[in-house]
């Protein structure tokens, strides 16, 4: 997801507006009077369905991103900057603080600050606690220690000898090695066993750091860094990666403990989400390795939601498959993957039964249960099912996690069992199921449902054209037609209309704005089918004639919903309005589809 897609999704157009315009509820819709030209009467909308707005006054419309552009002045780049700083989105590229040399100065402060710390562990009197806690108390074997670069943090000594490698106060501060506090600079972990975090590329990018006496917090993490964000990493994923690919199957704990002690005992195929809900970000790496995911969790109530949640965010994160057709559940998509629980015995976390019982441990990864299994004793226990309200509850929540298993057998064996369970028929529970689905349908706009289908942000209409007009210059002349107004997304307005503006690439690429050059490298790369000259003037035709018919037939859905407002309301002048502008619409569409029509037979008599 581009940066842009992720602003969208955080902001609500509705409270971005509202912030500069007085809007007045219209059905399900808001109006106002248009801040881009004089008017008495409001012509100026906002859709929240669609998260658009139009003033059919002047013409004007699009995104959030083009109202806050036209109303402050500015441009894209400072646009970008401002709604970013509003939906808490960060503007650092992945792939440029990667490359960036200060990055990678950061990853070598940290692997020395490791190296520190593992030294002191090992040698320094004063960590002779640490060391029988990790060994003697956790039973670590050294080269376990070894391996995963444990090590002790003194509070004291740091600092100095990061500055004698030549690493500055303000780098150390960054990664938050050291802290400060009036005035006074100290070291952020003190007297701690410490566990170095490394990405799947094997890179130190935090700390955790558990306490040996008394203090607060018993675990300290890094706190988030340029090159540090606990929700996209997960514990041992550097060391497990091989197996869980080999073995297609990821065992997910919470603790250090848990992943350090599974791997000396042979499980190498285990990661921790480091005492967090299970992130999207991290199924996104563990998806690149396997379909399989066993959770194992603390056997607490704690464990049992958290267990919840993660499912919950692997649903939304995990591949699927489309139907052609809805299951007789209801459901058009099947999850493309296998979640198991691991139920381990009350009282024992996944460390402790591995070093007391190793086999019983293995049994249990063996036969982990199915996800419904486990789903359907949380819910047994946690609901009181002899409530008609607790069953519609319960029903619910379960019949779309069943509808969207991968097997026949597996939906029929699982819908028999929520059946018995709720006291209720099979059939019943297939209604349900239908009326869920039907509900969760209607919720869509419809304009919306077709394009709302596939998990892509892009737009492939009008990346198509771009490529057509970036890749080949001599179709410059043929796009006198074709307007900002026709390009929905930000991204590929700001760059139609600078290039309508630039006279070559190079002065193209001088007046975008940076944060666009990845997706203007796209456009320019992106592979066309091979074509005559005359089959891609044909191609750059069609596209402007669907790019106008696409927005003619926005207008008029917008229109729609606007005269359905009207009507319910009974405001008789805004509806014969609304009805002259539609008839206007019409007409616009039925000579874009003449058009078109006559392209086609042209193109048929050439042929």
């Amino acid at each position: 997801m581009s940066a842009i897609d992720d602003i969208k999704q955080r902001l609500d157009i509705v409270d971005i507006t509202g912030s500069y315009l007085r809007l007045d509820k219209a059905g399900r819709n808001f109006k106002a009077l248009c801040p881009f030209h004089q008017e008495k009467t409001p012509s100026f909308f906002i859709f929240p369905d669609r998260q658009s707005w139009r003033c059919f006054g002047c013409g004007a419309g699009g995104d959030v991103f083009a109202f806050v552009m036209k109303k402050e002045g500015i441009d894209f780049g400072e646009t970008l900057k401002l709604l970013a700083d509003k939906a808490g989105v960060s503007l650092e590229r992945k792939k440029e603080i990667a490359e960036s040399k200060l990055t990678d100065r950061l990853y070598q402060i940290n692997e020395t600050a490791a190296q520190y710390y593992y030294r002191l562990l090992i040698e320094a009197p004063e960590a002779g606690a640490a060391r029988d806690y990790a060994m003697k108390k956790r039973g670590l074997a050294r080269n376990t220690v070894d391996d995963f670069k444990l090590g002790f943090s003194s509070g004291e000594g740091l600092k100095k000898y990061l500055a004698e490698r030549g690493y500055n106060e303000k780098e150390l501060l960054t990664l938050r090695l050291i802290g400060e506090k009036d005035g006074r600079i100290y070291d952020f972990f003190r007297h701690r066993l410490m566990f170095p975090i490394l990405d799947i590329k094997g890179r130190v990018v935090g700390f955790g750091g558990r306490a040996l006496d008394d203090s607060q917090p018993k675990y300290l993490n890094s706190p988030q860094t340029p090159i540090f964000d606990k929700s996209s990493i997960l514990y041992g994923i550097d060391r497990a990666k091989g197996t869980i690919r080999d073995k297609k199957l990821a065992v997910i704990v919470e603790g250090y403990m848990d992943v350090i002690t599974a791997h000396q005992y042979g499980y190498t195929n285990v990661v921790g989400s480091m005492g967090t809900a299970l992130t999207e970000k991290q199924l996104n790496i563990l998806k690149k390795l396997t379909r399989s995911i066993a959770f194992a969790l603390d056997p607490d109530t704690a464990g049992d939601a958290a267990t919840l949640r993660a499912i919950e965010v692997a649903r939304r994160s995990l591949d699927r498959d489309d139907l052609e057709m809805p299951t007789w559940l209801g459901t058009t998509s099947r999850l493309k993957a296998d979640m198991k629980i691991i139920p381990l015995p009350k009282g024992k976390d996944p460390d402790v039964l591995i070093k007391e019982e190793p086999e019983l441990w293995s049994q249990l990864v063996e036969n982990a249960l199915p996800l419904m299994d486990h789903i359907l004793a949380v819910t047994a226990s946690r609901l009181d099912l002899s409530k008609p309200e607790e069953k519609s509850r319960a029903s619910e929540q379960l019949l779309p996690l069943i509808a969207e298993l991968d097997d026949d057998v597996q939906r029929e064996y699982y819908l028999g069992k929520l059946a018995g369970l709720l006291g209720i028929s099979e059939k019943t529970l297939v209604g349900i199921a239908a009326r869920l689905h039907r509900s969760r349908r209607d919720k869509i706009p419809k304009a919306e449902t077709k394009a709302a289908a596939p998990s892509y942000f892009g737009d492939r209409l009008e990346e198509y054209t771009l490529s057509l007009l970036l890749q080949h210059h001599e179709l410059r002349d043929k796009v006198k037609e074709l307007s900002p107004e026709h390009f929905e997304r930000t991204e590929n307005r700001e760059i139609f209309t600078i290039w309508s503006m630039a006279r070559n690439i190079d002065e193209l690429l001088d007046k975008l704005n940076v944060d666009l050059r990845e997706h203007l490298s796209y456009l320019q790369n992106r592979a066309l089918p091979p074509a005559t000259d005359k089959d891609r003037e044909r191609a750059l035709i069609d596209c402007i004639l669907r790019l106008e018919e696409r927005k003619l037939l926005n207008l008029k859905i917008q229109e729609e919903s606007l005269l359905s407002d009207a009507e319910f309301e009974g405001r008789k002048e805004d509806i014969a309005a609304l009805q002259q502008r539609g008839v206007e619409i019409n007409l616009k569409l039925k000579e874009t589809f003449e058009n078109a029509m006559q392209m086609t037979s042209s193109y048929r008599e050439e042929q």
